[in-house]
């Protein structure tokens, strides 16, 4: 071996070791600064009937993106450019505003920002491009404030109990409708329908969401395909949980009360988030002819 090529060889393992480093100091960094948001984020993802429930998901998602479009990423070669500060400064603000009032959500959202910032400052837009679809899954894993949440989730309420029993009366079934009540009075006396907050619909869009714009990015597609996929995945949200009160409806005509405790209907959820879920399948097998 060449002292030319001993020189090339030592040259690009110091390069490594100095990138390695650097990358350790940056995620402490972050780590440092984010801490209190994640422990928030444990938090939320893992309380009880949390719309979020999915979110420790996202990373390794975004992870498998990245690794899958790694050959495109390193194929353009790295252009550091300072119009990442545009991005980066206003991201850092952000979340040091966030910290001090503690709004979490706002210290949640900077983080993509942040990233997205640091990425066009040492890579350029030419690798930028390709991370930050997949960076834009993190959208789906910051829990809304939950004000936001109460507002969203009576307002689904609604628009699932009206929807629902229109439907249910275009089947023949009487319905007396008020609210998020539904009284079936020809039905077996007992517990009367109530649209809780689990039959809002609200977990189902924010799921459906995330596989929709999961899928969109993993296959390789033109953006009108991608974009059909996404906005298919939302509009199975609402259909799945209308589908789950029509359901509900027609068990509590047919079955009795029982129908609105125990396991069963947890089980009509799960079965119609699956039949959904297959719909959504076949439109992406649609896209791929």
């Amino acid at each position: 071996m060449s002292i030319e090529e001993k020189s090339e060889i030592s040259g690009f393992d110091s390069f490594n070791w100095k990138a390695i480093a650097a990358s350790a100091i940056l995620i402490g960094v972050m780590l440092v600064l984010f801490w209190p948001t994640l422990l928030w984020l444990n938090e939320r993802f893992f309380e009880e009937n949390s719309y979020y429930g999915h979110g420790w998901l996202i990373p390794p998602a975004i992870a498998f993106l990245l690794y899958q479009r790694r050959d495109i990423i390193i194929q353009n070669r790295p252009r550091p450019g300072w119009y990442g500060l545009v991005i980066l400064i206003p991201g850092l603000l952000l979340h040091l505003f966030a910290r001090f009032f503690g709004i979490n959500f706002l210290s949640g959202l900077s983080l993509p920002i942040i990233i997205f910032g640091l990425v066009l400052t040492q890579w350029g837009w030419g690798r930028g491009r390709y991370i930050l679809g997949p960076l834009l899954l993190t959208i789906f894993m910051i829990p809304l404030p939950g004000i936001w949440l109460i507002s969203i989730v009576f307002q689904l309420k609604l628009y699932s109990a009206a929807i629902g029993v229109a439907l249910g009366r275009i089947l023949g079934i009487t319905i007396i409708h008020n609210g998020i009540e539904i009284v079936l009075p020809t039905a077996p006396p007992g517990e009367i329908l109530t649209i809780g907050d689990p039959c809002s619909g609200l977990r189902s869009l924010i799921s459906f969401a995330t596989l929709g714009g999961f899928f969109s990015l993993l296959i390789p597609l033109t953006m009108g395909r991608r974009a059909i996929i996404f906005l298919s995945a939302i509009a199975l949200a609402p259909i799945s949980n209308i589908l789950r009160v029509v359901g509900l409806i027609v068990l509590r005509q047919t079955v009795g009360p029982g129908i609105l405790s125990g396991p069963w209907h947890i089980i009509l959820g799960v079965l119609i988030f699956f039949l959904c879920f297959l719909v959504l399948l076949q439109v992406i097998r649609w896209m791929l002819r």
